[in-house]
Order: structure tokens, then sequence, then C-alpha cells
């Protein structure tokens, strides 16, 4: 929270919020969400800082609380603010821009190199072996239930990663395959649930998230990696993302997935990110 906020009591805060006079052809909650973003957008209230109680709003404002509720709501979707159960709301610190072609094949080397600071958790780490004969591609899941995993800070039921359905080939490697489950986190704040696929013959003995898993093979195996194919689209946040990510179920999610390859071309790695909408901002410079 920013000092000038913080040092004010929860009624000088209040003291900022006037009954609302209402707007012909504009519903009430998008008049107190055009307000309270207006509050964020001019400074008054910055990242970090806590919000009132939705109580004590419908009472400044003059609404009731559901219309208070809504307006919260649409802001978190939009990446404005981020409500906490049981905690309460803060403003939304605003995305970290990723340059996908600064040179770098990991966003934990790509940040590092921007000063951000990066930490991962390897929540599963699987060998897949290949089908016998004519057998048909084995999923992914082999079959098992979805993690048994909670947040570490979590104060809800487990919450689960499990990631279907994935298909990848890697033609040069016909061998065993290893896969990775992972949290990342930048600057403290979720960044991405993620799952990566390596042929076993390239993967690091063993992956902790130290480093990067791509920094690890090259450092085990001298592999040189190279960004290939990148592809996004949006996703709504599910249950499993929701708990691990902070965010809202159906909060708006990026996904990216891809491929890297090594110096001959060859593939050798699929990732899949589900990622904080709210938290990043990719950019490429488009060739001239």
């Amino acid at each position: 929270m920013s000092d000038s906020v913080a040092n004010r009591p929860q009624g000088a805060l209040l003291g900022l919020v006037r009954p609302m006079q209402r707007v012909a052809g504009m519903a009430v909650w998008q008049q107190l969400r055009a307000d309270m973003f207006g509050r964020i957008e001019d400074g008054t209230l910055s990242p970090g800082d806590v919000l009132p109680s939705e109580t004590a709003l419908a009472e400044g404002y003059g609404v009731n609380r559901l219309t208070v509720r809504r307006a919260l709501a649409d802001l978190a979707r939009a990446g404005v603010v981020r409500t906490e159960h049981g905690v309460g709301s803060f403003v939304a610190s605003p995305p970290l821009r990723h340059r996908i072609d600064d040179g770098q094949v990991s966003l934990l080397e790509s940040m590092a190199m921007g000063g951000h600071t990066v930490r991962q958790l390897v929540l599963d780490a699987r060998r897949v072996d290949p089908p016998i004969g004519d057998a048909p591609p084995a999923d992914p899941t082999d079959g098992r239930p979805p993690l048994p995993l909670s947040r570490p800070d979590s104060h809800g039921t487990p919450a689960g990663l499990h990631v279907t359905g994935e298909r990848y080939h890697f033609p040069d490697f016909q061998g065993a395959v290893m896969e990775y489950r992972y949290i990342r986190w930048v600057d403290e704040l979720p960044w991405s649930v993620s799952f990566a696929a390596v042929p076993a013959a390239l993967a690091p003995p063993s992956w902790d998230g130290a480093n990067s898993l791509f920094a690890a093979m090259s450092d085990t195996h001298g592999v040189e990696l190279r960004r290939d194919d990148r592809c996004f689209s949006a996703v709504p946040a599910n249950t499993h993302d929701a708990a691990w990510l902070e965010v809202q179920v159906g909060a708006p999610l990026l996904l990216l997935s891809g491929t890297n390859s090594n110096a001959r071309g060859q593939a050798v790695a699929y990732v899949v990110h589900r990622i904080r909408g709210d938290r990043a901002e990719y950019a490429v410079r488009v060739p001239r």
C-alpha cells in the first residue's frame, strides 16, 4: 500500500467517496465502476492500496452492497482490482511486458534481465514411455487423477493441476518423454500455471525450478535452445487456475503454447502456459 493511503485512517479513505448522482441511461453499478476506475487512473489510489469494505463503499456511495459487488467484480475481471476472499480488495499491479524477441528462450532469463525476480514451484515431473508396437499414443495423464495439490497459503480445499489432452511429437527423439507441471511467480505475484514436455534423453537429471528448464537442459547436455512457434489465445480460468493464480473463476487467462528447437532445427520442447491476463503483456517487434 502506498504511504499516502496507508498513513490515512479508513475514515479518511471513505471521505473521498460521495453519494452517487444518478446519470440517465447508465446503470448505477457502471457509474460506481467508472468512479473507482477514475481514482485509480488519476493516481488517487495506487497499486497495492486497499479498498474500503463492500459495506463501507455501499454506505459512502449511497447504494446497496450488490451494486458495489458487481462493480468490483467487473474491475477484477478487467485486472484493475484484485480480491482476496476473507481479506479484501486491492488495486492491482499493472501488467509486465515480456518481449518474445529478446533473444532469451525462457521468461525467467528475460525477467531477470529486467530486474524482476522469478520463482518456480515444480508440482510434478513424470516420465512417459513411448507406446509399444502399433498401440496409439498414451494420454499424457496416463489415466491418473488430478494431482491433489494445495497452494502454500491456501485456506480452502486443495486445488489440483491437470493438463489433459496435450499432444506433442519429437520426431528426432523417439524414446521416452519427461513431462513437468509447475507454477511460476514474477515479483512474488502469481504469473502462470505451466506444462512442459522434453525428450527424456535431453532432460536434466532432476529439475527443481531454481533455474529455467531450458537453462538446466543447456547446462546438462549443452543444448542450444531457441523459440519456435508461439500461439496465443484467451481462455477463462477454471477452479484450479483460480486457486493457484489468485483470480476468480472465469477470469481471462492468456494461453500460450508452442515449441522450442535446438540449433539443428529439431523440436526438443513443447510448452503450455496458462497466464494471468491482468499480469502479462507480450510484445514482439515486427520486421521491416
